[in-house]
């Protein structure tokens, strides 16, 4: 009967920390919608100091990583295996899945007007508009999500990975993974709950601010031109709740089964759109500049991944390479977390290999494509596309994919390819968020329906109350609050995993002896 009690217990939700951060959240997304300017201007000027002040650590993590993550690919490490298990899946599974997480919904906003972003306002003193700002415009794109910020995913993957499967230490509390740094006893305690709780608190501001705060509006684009409607603030409003309800009922029927599926019909989506642009459109143009890109990215790729502005004094990297690097560690926690799974039984070569290319390529194959589509787009008729992207850039879009032939079908490809992208990238989140509040969890049982509905609706109220405010810098803006404590999690896991797969895997320290030092302060605790 004790026994079973324990057991009860064991499983419940943790609502010392999930209360905490649906409080926190609540309270947020309730003063936006009280003091919507004087929020905004706040949230801007952190934003400022932030990047001004810390941005080049963003630049110098990424770099390290990249490097760091080469090393443990074909290092003395790189044919280490995580665990005597065999992969749930083949190689070929596990290269898509991570393939499909690098190309998002929130991924075809950027393509059409991102490379517009740079050419207007080039980098390194380049005059806007001139040849010299296309280059910088078509390669910067598919170089802020490329190789270097997705090393950074599998750096904290590995970490993880060597945790649960060669530890076997198996749990989803992010603190206990920590706890190789900051000892059993802190990991168990109030510094373990504090953790757990940012932790919540992150990725929710995450998907709000930058998954569904870019990828919901670009639903809407769709939506209103296919359904023949005006695009507003209660369209996407809308949209977060046909997704909330959606995820919200697969998580309680048991139909996230069938995200499987629903990520096969992305993936054909993905290759038959980027198929069909380089056949319909310019090829020669597409092809040419991809190459070309491609080559102007290798000549200067460390001058781009260290820039600061410090000579020039332009604010260009705090704005656009700063934000995509902390946008890319807003959620690494939560990547690694997923990736780290996806390890068992491969060797660390393989995960690190197929983390980066995979997830490189496939954002890259968009930027190749649908953006290259969209410069040549421009250069045919610049007046009109610069008019249409100064009313909006959503307006930019939609121009865009006009002009291909069957632009109506296509833009039905377009919105159910975004709308299934983000329902499954979400989904996949909040299953994340459930976890980490009810850490104790067996591995054949699933978190709460409830919880995971619960953090479905709060969720929704944060990406309605940033797109209250509107606009990208709001996207940018939540990316700080998102990414510092994030970056500071992941260290400590990174860090005192990685001291314990030098003893262990470097000095030969058996498994045993690690794992009796790691619960050592458990112990005396509970001796006391």
């Amino acid at each position: 009967m004790n026994n079973s009690k324990k057991t009860d217990n064991s499983r419940r939700i943790a609502w010392s920390i999930a209360i905490p951060a649906i409080v926190i959240i609540l309270a947020f997304s309730g003063l936006i919608f009280a003091f919507k300017d004087q929020m905004n201007q706040i949230m801007t000027d952190c934003f400022n100091v932030v990047m001004g002040g810390w941005g080049w650590l963003w630049l110098v993590f990424c770099l390290v990583c990249f490097f760091f993550a080469i090393w443990l690919a074909f290092g003395k490490f790189g044919n280490m295996r995580f665990g005597d298990e065999k992969p749930d899946t083949s190689t070929f599974s596990f290269f898509c899945n991570l393939f499909v997480f690098g190309s998002s919904a929130s991924l075809v906003y950027w393509v059409f007007v991102e490379w517009y972003m740079y050419l207007a306002g080039p980098p390194f003193g380049a005059e806007p508009y001139s040849v010299e700002a296309l280059k910088w415009a078509s390669t910067y794109g598919s170089f802020h999500w490329g190789i270097i910020p997705f090393s950074s995913y599998a750096v904290i993957s590995i970490a993880y990975a060597f945790f649960i499967y060669v530890r076997k230490q198996n749990t989803s509390r992010v603190s206990a993974c920590c706890g190789p740094l900051i000892g059993r006893r802190n990991a168990d305690g109030i510094i373990g709950k504090v953790i757990d709780c940012f932790f919540l608190i992150g990725i929710i501001l995450s998907n709000a601010g930058y998954s569904l705060g870019v990828s919901v509006p670009i639903v809407g684009t769709f939506a209103a031109k296919v359904f023949g409607i005006e695009h507003t603030l209660a369209l996407d409003t809308g949209i977060i709740v046909l997704i909330t309800i959606a995820c919200a009922i697969a998580m309680y029927t048991g139909l996230n089964k069938g995200m499987t599926i629903m990520n096969d019909i992305r993936v054909t989506f993905f290759f038959g759109l980027a198929i069909f642009v380089v056949l319909v459109g310019p090829t020669s143009f597409i092809v040419n500049n991809t190459i070309e890109s491609i080559g102007w990215q290798a000549q200067h790729m460390f001058q781009m991944a260290l820039y600061t502005g410090a000579a020039d004094g332009s604010g260009w990297p705090q704005s656009w390479t700063m934000f995509f690097n902390i946008m890319f560690i807003a959620p690494i926690v939560t990547c690694g977390l997923y990736y780290g799974k996806l390890c068992k039984g491969r060797t660390v070569r393989e995960c690190v290999v197929c983390i980066v290319i995979a997830s490189a390529i496939g954002c890259a194959i968009f930027f190749w494509t649908l953006g290259n589509y969209s410069i040549a787009t421009y250069l045919g008729d610049p007046q009109t596309f610069i008019a249409m992207y100064n009313n909006s850039p959503y307006d930019a879009i939609t121009y865009v994919v006009d002009t291909l032939p069957g632009a109506k079908i296509i833009m039905v490809i377009l919105l159910a390819y975004a709308f299934l992208s983000t329902w499954t990238y979400i989904q996949s989140a909040i299953y994340g968020n459930a976890m980490a509040a009810q850490p104790n969890l067996p591995d054949n049982e699933e978190p709460s329906k409830i919880g995971r509905i619960v953090w479905c609706v709060v969720t929704g109220i944060m990406t309605i109350a940033l797109l209250y405010i509107g606009g990208i810098q709001t996207v940018k803006n939540a990316m700080v609050p998102a990414g510092v404590p994030m970056f500071i999690i992941a260290m400590l896991i990174i860090i005192g995993n990685y001291k314990d797969m030098f003893k262990i895997w470097g000095k030969g320290v058996p498994v045993s002896q690690v794992n009796e030092e790691y619960f050592a302060g458990k112990k005396a605790k509970s001796s006391d």
